[in-house]
């Protein structure tokens, strides 16, 4: 195996590993703010608790042992993707913050669990941070940046003009959200908590066919671009 192969296979299984591991977080996050609003917080908050206790802390492991991957197997992508990836990567670690913090505070804190606020913050950050982050999946497919001379050009204002660049942010909300509720329905089933159960059930089915259509829509868009 060349080393170029090697690079590749680790940086994919991080990237899936995270993928995973995020997108049942980020969209556990938005369905206990959701919970809140349609007042079934005391039937699914609880199964939502038990998953991310254990696993709050290591999802973002997934990412860093990937960017430092990255860096390391494949240097120059530092160059090529620095300036591309400055503002949604900012907008990313600030939301991680917010999430980190509100984690935080929710465990050894007293109060945030039940304040509408955080749990607003909490839930929007889980659908704003793959948003960003999909901007990656966009850029990478090339074209949205220009090498002149020395100096690498982000061709920011074609990637916000880009169908294709939309198309793959509105997959990444909607798969998050599908990801999140299949792998809850199946933990509540493995919890026997059947309240819970017909509740994430629910959100699955409901998310099912958005993730379908805006995966058509991505692949169309795909060949038009």
């Amino acid at each position: 195996m060349s080393y170029e192969m090697l690079g590749i296979t680790v940086l994919w299984t991080f990237l899936y590993g995270y993928l995973i591991v995020a997108s049942i977080d980020f969209g556990a996050g938005f369905f206990s703010y959701y919970s809140v609003l349609t007042g079934q917080k005391h039937i699914i908050n609880r199964l939502i608790e038990r998953y991310l206790s254990p696993v709050w802390e290591v999802t973002n492991v997934f990412l860093i042992f990937f960017i430092v991957g990255i860096v390391g197997f494949f240097p120059d992508t530092a160059y090529y993707y620095g300036t591309a990836l400055l503002v949604p990567g900012s907008i990313a670690i600030v939301l991680l913050a917010i999430r980190g913090s509100y984690y935080a505070f929710s465990h050894y804190g007293s109060g945030t669990k039940d304040n509408k606020w955080y749990a607003l913050l909490y839930g929007a950050s889980g659908l704003f941070i793959p948003a960003a982050l999909s901007t990656v999946l966009t850029i990478s497919e090339g074209g949205f940046i220009r090498k002149d001379g020395d100096q690498v050009v982000f061709l920011v204002q074609k990637l916000l003009h880009s169908p294709y660049s939309w198309s793959v942010v509105l997959l990444a909300l909607v798969s998050v959200l599908y990801i999140s509720a299949m792998f809850l329905t199946y933990y509540a089933d493995r919890a026997k908590d059947e309240a819970a159960l017909e509740v994430v059930r629910t959100y699955a089915l409901g998310w099912s066919m958005p993730t379908i259509l805006c995966s058509l829509l991505v692949f169309f868009r795909h060949r038009q671009a």
